[in-house]
């Protein structure tokens, strides 16, 4: 797996995958990576999955947790880009119905706040 970090403005950043999400170093890295963004202070982000091919349980929930991490930090997470199995196996596990998903990671970006909330 592979990610770029885009920060569109302070506290906002797009985290673009590509790969698959699967347990073992893919999840450690996304967990990584969040605490990095968190350290920096970013709370509001958005996983651009459109290069995602594949996602197993493990990954689920990796991304679960990371939603949960940044609610509770009074952030956010959005998804972007959700296609084939990726989408195909959020539905099926009703995953979905807890995130927004938006069909372009500047979609997703879009009306979130300019500075973190305090």
């Amino acid at each position: 797996m592979e990610f770029v970090k885009k920060q569109i403005q302070p506290g906002v950043v797009i985290l673009e995958m590509t790969g698959s999400i699967r347990i073992g170093p893919n999840c450690q890295q996304i967990e990584l990576a969040l605490d990095e963004l968190v350290k920096s202070g970013s709370i509001w982000v958005v996983f651009d999955l459109s290069g995602v091919t594949y996602i197993d349980s493990a990954g689920i929930g990796t991304v679960v947790r990371s939603l949960l991490k940044l609610r509770k930090l009074g952030g956010t997470l959005r998804l972007a880009g959700v296609k084939g199995m990726v989408g195909g196996v959020l539905k099926l596990t009703q995953i979905d119905r807890n995130f927004e998903i938006f069909p372009t990671a500047e979609e997703a970006a879009q009306g979130l706040p300019l500075v973190p909330k305090a």
